[in-house]
This record gives C-alpha cells, sequence and structure tokens, in this order.
C-alpha cells in the first residue's frame, strides 16, 4: 500500500522537524495531523476476562470433557483399582488439570503475573503421575506388553489431539505469543484430560503398563507441543 501525498507531506515536515533543534515543539497543525493519523489508525478491541474467569473456564471445559469421556468409555479399569490406587490418580489428574489450566491462563494475557516458573510445573506434574503409577501399582508384565499397550497410546492421542484443538481455539480468545511453553501447556491440560478415561477403561493395572503406554505417551506429546511452539516462534509465526 503505497502513501497518500498527505501522509508524505507530513512525514518529509516531522523529519525536519527531527533534523532541527531537539527542544523545538511541534507546530500545531502538525500536531493535529500526527493526532488525526493515530486515532483514526485504532481499533476498538475486546477486553479480555481475568485472569481468574479465564482459569475457571478452562477448568470448567477440562472437567466437562473428562467427566463426559469417563462416563462413555468401558469401566473394567475402575472396578480393577482399589479404593487407594483410585481416588489418588483421581487427584494426581484433576491437579494436573488445574496447573495446566493455571498456565494456560497466564499464557494468554501478556504480562500477567505467573507464581512459578513453566519447567517446575512441567516437573511436578510429571513426579505425580509417574511417582503415583510407581508407588501405588503392582510390578508385573505379561508376554504381550506390546500388543496390549499400543491400542492404549492410540486412545489416549485419538483424545488428546482433538482436545488440544479445542484448547488452542478457546486460548485464542487471548493476545498469544507462540512459545514451547504455550505449546507443552495445551498439549499437557489435553493429555491429562485423555490420561482420565484411558486410566478407567484400561485392563492392564500393572506399573510397566501405565508408564511406557499411559504416561510415557503423555511426556511425548508434550514434547511434540513444546517443539512445536518452539518452532511456531522461531520462525516468526503466531501461535493463533
Amino acid at each position: 500500500m503505497q502513501a497518500s501525498p498527505r501522509d508524505a507531506e507530513l512525514e518529509r515536515q516531522l523529519e525536519t522537524w527531527g533534523a532541527s533543534q531537539s527542544d523545538r515543539e511541534l507546530s500545531p497543525e502538525i500536531r493535529r495531523k500526527v493526532q488525526g493519523i493515530l486515532t483514526s489508525s485504532l481499533t476498538p478491541v475486546k477486553p479480555l476476562p481475568s485472569q481468574r474467569t479465564l482459569f475457571f473456564e478452562f477448568l470448567a471445559v477440562f472437567t466437562a470433557c473428562a467427566a463426559g469421556l469417563i462416563a462413555i468409555v468401558d469401566k473394567t479399569g475402575f472396578h480393577l483399582m482399589t479404593t487407594a490406587q483410585l481416588a489418588s490418580m483421581a487427584a494426581i489428574l484433576a491437579g494436573g488439570g488445574i496447573l495446566f489450566s493455571l498456565i494456560i491462563a497466564w499464557q494468554m494475557v501478556p504480562g500477567s503475573r505467573r507464581r512459578f516458573p513453566l519447567s517446575p510445573a512441567l516437573a511436578l506434574s510429571g513426579f505425580g503421575v509417574f511417582g503415583g503409577i510407581m508407588l501405588l501399582f503392582p510390578w508385573r508384565t505379561s508376554g504381550a506388553f506390546v500388543p496390549e499397550g499400543w491400542p492404549c497410546a492410540a486412545m489416549e492421542l485419538m483424545i488428546a489431539v482433538p482436545a488440544a484443538v479445542v484448547f488452542w481455539l478457546l486460548a485464542r480468545r487471548g493476545a498469544l505469543f507462540a512459545s514451547a511453553g504455550l505449546g507443552a501447556a495445551l498439549t499437557g491440560s489435553a493429555a491429562f484430560l485423555a490420561l482420565a478415561p484411558l486410566q478407567t477403561q484400561c485392563m492392564f493395572q500393572q506399573a510397566p503398563h501405565l508408564l511406557v503406554w499411559h504416561a510415557g505417551t503423555a511426556v511425548i506429546l508434550i514434547g511434540v507441543g513444546a517443539l512445536a511452539g518452539d518452532c511456531s516462534r522461531r520462525f516468526g509465526r503466531p501461535f493463533r
């Protein structure tokens, strides 16, 4: 788009003023022209909700989707788990949903205060899942480790990928800046969402199976999300 003659003339006047004495003020006519151009270039924007509102919106979507998926999947794993296993895994996965909802809400509001960095948050969520599985479930495997495991990984991907898209669409309401942290937060939230119905329906409630095919797939998803966010930032593409 070419500048209009009026804008070109104003630009020349501003350059002349800039090259002159620094303490000399702009003439009233030029100040009015600059003010008019700046005012006409402004466009109204919709104000963002508060961080608290954004957090509860994401958490509500996470909870509703997890509850809906748990309601429709098979309940074999639910009946195989003990009360301690069920309660502990529910608390761990709910905690992950809360944590990632907070992180995404922070990412949506530029300059917002973050109470703790992303790396410790990811480490905490990973420690909760891996530590809970190692402590709560028996260490035994069957001879069909791979045939039993890959359907769980495939199911987790089938849930997590669309969930990540949904969370990304919700996050677009904010002012997003592409980063590895944003990609990890979106896929992390989707992975924790997928782990809930997967844990409920899985008939192989043993630590090796859960660590490799459930938690391991979640780690891969988060890593891919972080890589996608970092590549988007490096190549100057907005995460929108």
